[in-house]
């Protein structure tokens, strides 16, 4: 089992090792300015599988409130092209609680360089049939047939990658991204960081209304630390 292998690969202490540098603007910006080879690196990063066990067992074994801990996802990202879309781009394909049958999040990940921003720009693409690109890092051949008509765009929710000293940090631009939430009855903005490493994905996510009050997501438990237990 994969979380077996990850639980003797790393020790306890590890999670306190990315805990220690979670914080998005922690390292200085790197000097280069050459965005493709950045993009290169980005993606020579990006695709594997991640879990955050480590985080959700450490919790567990220090008795953390129940209300503050984090879920358990897994994320998998895996190069695959789809007519129409344009960039380099990767599958994402995300679940939880341990169960694979529990997929939260299907996308297509579009990575192109943004000179103006001077960052690598991520347009996400959504599925409207996300059940058509189930399992397609198994079996690219089965979206053959898809096409960007397949897909919608938000914009405003693109996500922007700078490479600093030792890894890439990611934001979105501050209330660009936001939706009609019909559970919570008002308008919700995506405000998220991201940190890419060679062996991790550290996510914070929170999302708030036109007051700036919370309405959910991790600011309240910290950051998602999710270690690439397999490339």
């Amino acid at each position: 089992m994969q979380l077996k292998v990850l639980s003797k690969s790393f020790g306890l202490l590890s999670i306190f090792a990315f805990l220690a540098f979670a914080v998005p603007g922690a390292a200085k910006e790197s000097p280069s300015s050459n965005l493709e080879a950045d993009l290169d690196e980005l993606l020579s990063w990006f695709p594997g599988v991640y879990d955050n066990h480590q985080q959700v067992y450490r919790q567990a074994v220090d008795k953390v409130d129940p209300e503050l801990r984090q879920r358990h996802t897994n994320h998998t990202f895996s190069p695959l092209q789809i007519s129409g879309i344009p960039g380099r781009t990767l599958y994402a394909q995300q679940y939880q609680h341990y169960d694979p049958r529990d997929l939260y999040r299907q996308r297509i990940y579009a990575f192109e360089v943004d000179k103006t921003e001077q960052a690598i720009r991520l347009t996400i693409y959504t599925p409207m049939e996300p059940s058509r690109l189930t399992d397609a890092h198994l079996d690219p051949a089965k979206v053959a047939d898809m096409t960007a008509a397949d897909f919608i765009l938000k914009p405003g929710c693109e996500v922007y990658w700078k490479r600093t000293e030792q890894q890439f940090e990611g934001y979105l631009k501050k209330y660009a991204c936001s939706y009609y939430s019909s559970r919570y009855q008002k308008r919700v903005f995506l405000n998220e960081t991201l940190i890419m490493r060679p062996n991790a994905l550290i996510l914070h996510d929170r999302a708030v209304d036109a007051q700036g009050v919370l309405v959910f997501g991790s600011a309240d438990k910290g950051p998602t630390i999710n270690l690439k237990i397999s490339e």
